[in-house]
């Protein structure tokens, strides 16, 4: 089972997936906010570890449409199927 789909299952995400994916956000939004090269690359670092240690109930549908977005331009998430 992948990890969109295990994701897609459960419908109760725990207290600690909810404070992770607020992490990520922000991290996201850090990463909007920076043009500089290196602080991009570490700030994406960042993101990369905080997902791949994320609580398995953390439910990547709650993401913010731009924070899906910027996850799946760094290849972070599947991407979306089109409607």
């Amino acid at each position: 089972m992948t990890f969109t789909e295990r994701c897609s299952i459960m419908q109760e995400e725990s207290m600690l997936a909810a404070i992770q994916r607020q992490q990520i956000e922000i991290a996201v939004s850090e990463l909007l906010l920076t043009s500089d090269h290196y602080m991009r690359g570490s700030i994406a670092e960042r993101i990369r570890h905080l997902i791949a240690h994320a609580d398995r109930t953390l439910d990547i549908t709650r993401f913010s449409e731009v924070a899906q977005e910027e996850l799946e331009e760094l290849n972070l998430l599947p991407a979306r199927e089109a409607n």
